[in-house]
């Protein structure tokens, strides 16, 4: 059955196979990016078209695209607004239109090194515009439910371990 455009049964047989193998459910993802000039990279992620990232004029860049934090908020859009709609769908409930909007603000002094603190979002806020015949109550619970699942949300409001390694380009 489909709603929201989600073929659920898709959805609930991923549920029953990770539930009978759990250890299927372990997934791993990357990206690879790429230096191209100035602050100007592109991602390569999957097999799609590579992204350009980059920091606007006004930081030093080129503006050739989005910069790391804007991607960040994206990401956290996108997931939350994923989950979102799959727990609308698999709950029975339809979603004429949904929109994510996801702000914060960084102190750039810190990230220029003008001062000591946080470099990165000391908050960052969600806001969903909901089109649906749900109930305020559906909608909430979904929204909560939507928050909870979310890959991106989780992995933004804890702590992660990132290790960083390198490997250096022999010389000829």
């Amino acid at each position: 059955m489909k709603i929201n455009g989600v073929d659920t049964a898709v959805v609930e047989n991923l549920v029953k196979r990770f539930q009978d193998e759990p250890k299927e459910a372990i997934t791993p993802w990357s990206s690879t990016v790429v230096w191209q000039d100035g602050f100007h990279v592109e991602m390569a992620i999957g097999d799609h078209a590579a992204i350009a990232a980059d920091e606007p004029q006004w930081l030093g860049g080129s503006n050739n695209g989005p910069n790391s934090v804007q991607l960040l908020l994206g990401a956290l859009g996108v997931c939350v607004n994923n989950a979102f709609i799959a727990v609308a769908s698999l709950s029975g409930v339809p979603v004429k239109s949904l929109e994510t909007k996801v702000s914060g603000a960084i102190d750039l002094q810190v990230f220029l090194g003008l001062r000591e603190g946080n470099a990165g979002f000391d908050q960052i806020t969600v806001d969903f515009v909901v089109d649906s015949s749900g109930t305020d109550e559906q909608i909430q619970n979904i929204m909560s439910q939507a928050m909870k699942i979310s890959p991106v949300e989780n992995t933004v409001e804890r702590t992660t371990k990132i290790d960083a390694h390198y490997d250096r380009v022999p010389v000829q």
